[in-house]
């Protein structure tokens, strides 16, 4: 099968969302690249190495920008080897499959004779970012018809010989049929990277792409956004019993068939709708595992079909055996839930069972499989099936990670930080949390600056760390704001700056919504001039603003005193009445009690008594007999 983006799969509007010179529009695709050239093979490498390689996609063209810069970076994973052969028979096969180098290839098959372009691919690796998402705005350099990023790349060795319709040949056969004189330079319809043997010898948990085996095969394009998201929400947990769907990544009129996408009236079997039990039946009939998987999601809802759990654990198992990562994932899932329920007993035949699947769906290259794997092994009590195993959950994670799943590396970063479940290491979780916080988990892009800021258990790095800050304010999280603005505004680690510290602050304290930090750190420089001209009134609005962190009790103070206003004691008396009533904060209450005493003595008299019982105040005590009360 081919290399499917992880879930949850939300595309909110992007720049393929519209048509463009009469191509229909291209949303996530994963289209071959066997027939580029070794120099554009090169150029992809030496981009993925500087950042997020990103593309200019439509109906005619695929073409990597070179110049154009997106912030990331990839780590490789090792996959289970699954050899498979694809047979294109006509041009729109071509274009829908290898749109870079159809026109030419397809000349090759045109006619309606028997000509075909067999491509023997053999995917031992996958290198794979974390960012699942980024816009137009994100992008600097020369960008110019800049569509879609590269989300991942399929590695390995690959042959492309000319064939003949409907003669299946095998991956050996294909690779022979080049013969070792031809050169992926050459080009053409005979072409071929890589040699089979050393793909053979690949582990799926190697570390690093194999010598002789790490060729780009398919690339996972994700479209840029036309404008950026306003700010990132948590990432979506899935539900306790929720199966994921299979999406097609084939282009509009088009279907996957296999590991190829073809108009649906040339295929044998192709993959339905999720939804269409009907069709998923038929085409899981005709010999499409990927619609096997989706009817067995079918007989486990019991709504189109009778519920039938056996039937749906034969139809995992066969889906899972011909590649269908999901499936591995969806049977080990069943079993874990019927021993929870007590539906089969929880034995050591079970469990070894439940783990030979969940190891499958992580070994072939499905990060998220691995990340709710991990959860399996860490979890405790009268509802966990497996032994907890926090070696185990680890290994997960760190797979999980390195196929650009941005929560494992979260978890997995936390983890190292902690030194609970894992052996302590910062010096290897800054790389982590920089994964976790480059595919969008702001909570961990505070943490890993907050690291490099402070050089603990790390080299202090005050430009990565803000970096780190810059990348999470960009993400929404308010506390990253203030701290990129507290590294400026300090000098900590890079020049003194107090327009950017002033932007990050303002940033953070925006209209709507906000972050008590940044906007008690704007105030402050209101207040004091750092930098910008003093302004009191302002000063006192923002810290009006965060009343529960100590602005109110800052406002009133300067309300009450005419500090750079006028003297407005009635709203001096309403902010402190607030943050001592409603934050309990004892400098409030402390001077909102004299006050009180002024307007209305029998309510100060009750106000103290209340502080006197709940604190235990010794002067709030001493104010309450003053006014005539009595001790509780």
């Amino acid at each position: 099968m081919v290399v499917h983006p992880p879930r949850p799969t939300v595309s909110p509007e992007s720049t393929a969302s519209t048509t463009s010179g009469g191509c229909p529009a291209i949303g996530h695709a994963e289209p071959l690249i066997v027939d580029w050239l070794t120099t554009r093979r090169s150029d992809l490498g030496l981009a993925m190495k500087d950042g997020i390689a990103v593309v200019s996609y439509d109906c005619t063209t695929l073409k990597l920008l070179a110049q154009c810069k997106l912030p990331g970076s990839y780590s490789f994973a090792g996959v289970t080897r699954a050899e498979k052969v694809i047979q294109l028979t006509n041009p729109a096969e071509m274009q829908a499959n290898v749109p870079f180098g159809a026109p030419a290839l397809s000349t090759a098959i045109e006619g309606g004779g028997s000509a075909a372009i067999d491509v023997a691919l053999v995917p031992t690796g996958k290198m794979a970012t974390t960012v699942a998402s980024s816009s137009a705005q994100d992008l600097s350099g020369s960008c110019e018809g800049a569509t879609h990023f590269v989300r991942a790349a399929l590695l390995g060795a690959f042959a492309m010989a000319q064939g003949s319709r409907g003669a299946a040949r095998t991956v050996d056969q294909v690779f022979t049929a080049v013969g070792a004189a031809a050169a992926a330079s050459q080009g053409g319809t005979t072409s071929k990277e890589g040699e089979l043997d050393a793909c053979r010898a690949a582990r799926p948990d190697a570390q690093a792409p194999t010598e002789r085996c790490h060729a780009p095969l398919r690339l996972e394009l994700v479209p840029l956004l036309t404008k950026k998201a306003a700010a990132a929400e948590a990432p979506v947990k899935q539900a306790e019993d929720e199966f994921p769907k299979l999406p097609s990544p084939c282009p509009l009129g088009t279907v996957l068939s296999g590991a190829k996408c073809s108009p649906p009236a040339l295929t044998p079997a192709h993959l339905c709708e999720p939804t269409d039990a009907r069709a998923c039946a038929a085409e899981c009939g005709k010999g499409d595992v990927g619609s096997c998987y989706h009817l067995g999601i079918q007989h486990l809802g019991g709504k189109d079909f009778p519920r039938d759990d056996a039937r749906a654990a034969e139809l995992f198992e066969k889906a899972c055996g011909a590649g269908v990562t999901q499936a591995c994932y969806a049977r080990a899932k069943q079993l874990l839930r019927d021993m929870k329920s007590a539906k089969v007993p929880p034995d050591a035949a079970g469990r070894a069972k439940v783990r030979e699947f969940a190891d499958k769906a992580c070994e072939m290259g499905d990060g998220w499989a691995c990340f709710s794997v991990a959860e399996w092994y860490l979890s405790e009590g009268p509802q966990a099936v497996l032994p907890k195993d926090p070696t185990r959950a680890v290994a997960f994670l760190r797979r999980g990670c390195d196929l650009g799943h941005g929560p494992s590396c979260s978890a997995l970063g936390k983890m190292l930080v902690e030194g609970k479940l894992a052996a302590k290491d910062v010096g290897v979780a800054v790389g982590v949390l920089q994964r976790a916080c480059e595919g969008g988990q702001s909570e961990d892009c505070v943490d890993l600056g907050d690291i490099l800021r402070k050089g603990q258990g790390a080299p202090k790095d005050g430009v990565k760390a803000i970096a780190a800050y810059s990348r999470g304010c960009s993400l929404g999280d308010m506390r990253s704001c203030n701290a990129a603005g507290a590294v400026y505004a300090q000098g900590d680690g890079v020049p003194k700056d107090v327009a950017k510290a002033y932007a990050f602050f303002e940033k953070g304290c925006p209209e709507k919504g906000f972050g008590a930090e940044a906007c008690l750190s704007l105030a402050g420089m209101y207040e004091k001039g750092n930098g910008i001209p003093k302004d009191m009134a302002r000063a006192a609005a923002l810290y009006e603003k965060v009343c529960g962190t100590g602005g109110c009790l800052r406002a009133a103070e300067i309300w009450q005193r005419g500090d750079g206003v006028t003297a407005d004691p009635e709203r001096a008396y309403a902010l402190y009445e607030k943050a001592c009533t409603q934050w309990g904060e004892k400098r409030a209450c402390e001077a909102f009690g004299p006050l009180l005493e002024l307007k209305d003595k029998a309510r100060a008299r009750t106000f103290y008594a209340d502080q006197c019982a709940r604190t235990q105040d010794k002067a709030a005590c001493a104010a309450q007999k003053r006014l005539g009360g009595t001790s509780r």
